[in-house]
């Protein structure tokens, strides 16, 4: 084996070098190897001749390249195959980065928020492989690739492909079968060589692997092979624990649950885990990482004696999470979770506990005609104030006091701003009156509801009047005249093309404004259909504002109309993560789990949605689909009923739908003819929703046509809506759907 470089190379051709062996072990030698031909390097595996013995190389080959069709986010995918003097290979793209395996030998503890979202990743692309057919078999620390404190699975499908390729004769997991696992993580009926071993195994090999990596060892790790495997089959591990008890109880218990010796008693599907996961994640455990300070601005009280001065109040305090999130050395708790403590009169203490931070930063703002007073302080949980300043000025100094503040809590916190680095706050307008209209609308806006979207368009129209160069002003007037469309189900008019030349101007007069490409994707995901456009916006604004809550919303929901599942949902539970009580990211999680066909935690999602929102009314039409596919029509109309009365044309089609779905024809039939003549065709693709429900699938796909042609933003819902799933065998659909551009996985 001492000259296999010399014989790969020559196999692999002319385009490729070997740089250096990166090691091995087990199955196989591995070199990473420059790629000329695509200035790219790859990672070349040589399965070692004990591995190769009986194996076939053309149908290794054929196996490999089935298993080189999976493609995610989580997944290192395979390129190609092939043999150098009859010892199979396989190649894969190089990532820079360690292993699990190598972070786990540091010794260092994993703090559990890590643990846990590494956990979501692993499980996400194991999900997704299982749904296309695949098992792994080798879930281990090594075959967990670490880039940017993201995982990455690989040798997908090797193990099956070695398997696949044994030469006839010998039963699928036998001897070779167990060679192939890792004792350290098989499952029982793996270690036995049992022909039914199925995907459960990889969610038992995932429990082994959540258990080292929140106990820093593996069950049964200081034994030999073999009586490893005989400790898989017979004994129960220490409970997590004894070992971690900060772990939270329900993180344990799911581990546990995957480690049981019966595949009928874990988790039957890694959708399931993933389930688990988010309800740990958004309960249980501090949702920022304790190795960056991290800090929650709550409103600032207002005690001007004038509730008008509310917004005023309110906006200082949104200006500084925005302007102390630009600084990522530090974690800051996401606006909706900030806001949700207001007026609740609760402890810094119970704060910090509530929203996962470790400082709290808190004040009042009197405003009295030009003169502005600023009192704010920084608390850490110990109740010890870290720094505490009045500032009194006019109101022509607000953004200097807004510069002050932020400067003075990032010193106090001691992280240190790199060389170079520029204000953290930057002012959209000179104008203190134009910022005072903003600041107007923009608190009417996040209210959500149809009514409060109108009331606010006023108000940006004001300050862009006051200061035509207001970069932010006309991004969120831009984001009003869409909302008006989405949220409400208005029929699509000239004012969406001032929606779209508001956002481009709002680009062309501040690059660097996340808001603005967060403005533009809006636009091209509801109106152009430019889904490439909008997920290059939304990557942008978040890359200003990694915190752009809304931006990471909608990226999610362009996955997810998509069909681009896993995606979508990963963007979801980031921005969940950063802000828990992101309602309208919440929302759309639970379309996700709608389309997936997982109605119990949709519903759950929902719920949480009604709780913090009871006014939202797209959440009331979400609940009725849940509850429809649920099997509780009654419920389902009491929703979609009380949805009709606050979600205009859109809430009155969905109504149409679930009551004929939940059996009540006449009615739906009525309903919808009433809302067509006196709406003129408004929210058409909730109307196509409603003929489908009542079996007319003709006039069903007219109305998607009459969507798309009026440019309805929730036509693009057409390959994800459990309400159209019997349309899309449709030749007619699937010719909508491609004139979108809409695929799906």
């Amino acid at each position: 084996m001492t000259d296999l470089p010399s014989r790969l190379a020559a196999s692999l051709g002319p385009a490729f070098s070997i740089e250096r062996e990166l090691g091995g072990g087990g199955m196989s030698r591995v070199f990473l190897v420059a790629d000329s031909s695509l200035g790219r390097k790859i990672v070349v595996k040589v399965l070692l001749p004990d591995a190769a013995h009986s194996v076939s190389v053309d149908r290794f080959r054929r196996e490999i390249l089935f298993a080189a069709r999976l493609q995610h986010p989580h997944i290192v995918p395979l390129l190609a195959a092939g043999e150098t003097d009859g010892l199979p290979y396989f190649s894969m793209p190089y990532i820079d980065g360690e292993s699990l395996r190598g972070r786990l030998a540091s010794g260092d503890e994993l703090p559990i928020p890590d643990v846990v979202q590494l956990l979501r990743e692993i499980a996400s692309a194991l999900a997704y492989a299982h749904r296309q057919g695949m098992i792994h078999r080798d879930i281990k620390p090594e075959n967990i690739l670490l880039t940017g404190n993201h995982a990455m699975v690989t040798d997908f499908g090797v193990a099956k492909a070695i398997d696949m390729a044994t030469n006839a004769g010998m039963a699928h997991l036998t001897s070779i079968g167990m060679v192939l696992g890792t004792p350290a993580y098989m499952a029982p009926e793996q270690a036995v060589g049992d022909t039914a071993t199925d995907h459960r195994a990889d969610v038992y090999a995932l429990g082994v692997l959540a258990y080292e990596m929140l106990t820093g060892r593996a069950p049964f790790v200081d034994r030999s092979p073999r009586a490893m495997m005989v400790a898989h089959l017979t004994e129960t591990p220490a409970p997590v624990t004894t070992r971690r008890p900060a772990c939270p109880a329900s993180l344990a218990s799911l581990i546990m649950r995957c480690l049981a010796k019966e595949p009928a008693d874990r988790p039957q599907r890694v959708d399931d885990i993933l389930t688990a996961l988010e309800a740990v994640t958004s309960r249980e455990i501090p949702l920022v990482s304790r190795t960056l300070p991290s800090i929650a601005v709550v409103p600032m009280a207002n005690i001007s004696g004038d509730s008008a001065n509310e917004h005023f109040s309110d906006g200082l305090t949104d200006e500084l999470i925005g302007a102390l999130s630009t600084v990522r050395e530090l974690s800051v708790c996401g606006r909706t979770s900030a806001f949700s403590i207001k007026g609740q009169g609760l402890s810094v203490q119970e704060i910090g506990h509530r929203l996962g931070v470790d400082n709290v930063l808190e004040g009042s703002v009197r405003r009295a005609g030009d003169r502005l007073k600023v009192r704010v302080q920084l608390v850490n949980l110990a109740g010890a104030v870290v720094w505490a300043q009045l500032f009194d000025r006019t109101v022509l100094d607000v953004f200097e006091v807004q510069e002050e503040i932020a400067q003075a809590v990032v010193q106090a916190l001691q992280v240190h701003l790199g060389a170079g680095r520029g204000p953290l706050v930057r002012p959209g307008t000179t104008d203190t009156v134009a910022y005072d209209l903003f600041l107007k609308g923009k608190a009417i806006r996040r209210q959500f509801t149809p009514e409060a979207i109108e009331r606010a368009l006023p108000f940006f129209e004001q300050a862009i009047s006051r200061d035509p160069d207001y970069a932010l002003a006309r991004a969120w007037l831009s984001d009003g005249l869409v909302l008006r469309v989405v949220v409400a189900g208005r029929a699509v008019d000239e004012k969406v093309q001032r929606a779209r030349s508001l956002a481009r101007e709002a680009v062309s007069l501040d690059a660097q404004l996340a808001d603005a490409h967060w403005a533009l994707g809006q636009v091209m995901l509801c109106f152009d259909r430019d889904f490439t456009g909008a997920i290059r916006e939304f990557r942008a604004a978040i890359a200003l504002d990694p915190s752009h809550i809304d931006a990471r919303h909608l990226l999610g929901l362009t996955m997810l109309h998509l069909g681009r599942f896993d995606e979508a949902l990963t963007e979801l539970r980031k921005a969940v993560e950063a802000d828990p009580l992101a309602v309208e990211a919440l929302a759309t999680m639970a379309r996700t789990y709608q389309s997936l066909d997982q109605h119990d935690q949709a519903l759950r999602c929902i719920q949480e949605v009604m709780q913090l929102a009871p006014g939202m009314p797209l959440a009331k039409v979400h609940m009725s689909v849940s509850l429809l596919h649920l099997g509780r029509p009654e419920e389902a109309l009491e929703f979609a009923t009380t949805g009709a009365a606050s979600a205009g044309p859109l809430g009155a089609a969905n109504l149409a739908y679930v009551l004929a779905a939940a059996g009540r024809p006449d009615e739906a039939r009525d309903m919808l003819l009433a809302l067509i003549t006196t709406t003129n065709g408004a929210a058409p693709y909730f109307v196509a929703r409603a003929w489908q429900a009542l079996g007319e699938t003709n006039e069903a796909i007219d109305w998607i046509e009459r969507a798309m042609a009026q440019l309805d933003p929730w036509v693009t819902a057409l390959i994800i809506d459990p309400a159209m799933a019997a349309l899309r065998s449709n030749a007619r659909c699937g010719s909508i759907a491609r004139r979108l551009g809409l695929t799906r996985e």
